[in-house]
């Protein structure tokens, strides 16, 4: 599932609150086991095929706040386990910051991906390999 905010929600500092509200929405009436099963993907509808991305910091804030609320809903393990990713304009030249977060797992990857040579590049980053 993806969630993400508006950038009048993110300008008004709501964004962390708009998303973790999101979240609850979408997974009430799951049961733990199925909670676990779920992808999460945060991305921030102001930064979608626009070159905007949110910085590291801002992408871990968020995906923290999912992971603790999935703490809530679920449980820690299912909280753990859980992938969650940040989409937004994601590139070969951010992704490795934005994956090395604690709570960032991956990228959900977009407009990128079309780009095969920048794609395989993003991938290698994203696993910690080298470069290609």
């Amino acid at each position: 599932m993806c969630i993400g905010e508006a950038l009048d929600i993110r300008e008004a500092g709501d964004h962390v609150q708009y998303n973790v509200n999101s979240l609850r929405g979408s997974l009430a009436g799951l049961s733990a086991e199925q909670v676990g099963k779920v992808v999460i993907a945060y991305e921030p509808v102001w930064a979608i095929g626009t070159g905007r991305v949110a910085s590291a910091a801002d992408a871990q804030e968020v995906c923290a706040a999912i992971r603790a609320e999935l703490a809530q809903i679920a449980n820690a393990d299912v909280a753990g386990s859980v992938r969650v990713l940040y989409g937004g304009s994601a590139n070969a030249k951010n992704v490795g910051e934005i994956v090395a977060q604690e709570d960032v797992d991956g990228a959900l990857v977009g407009g990128a991906s079309l780009d095969g040579e920048q794609f395989a590049q993003m991938s290698a980053i994203a696993a910690g390999g080298p470069l290609l």
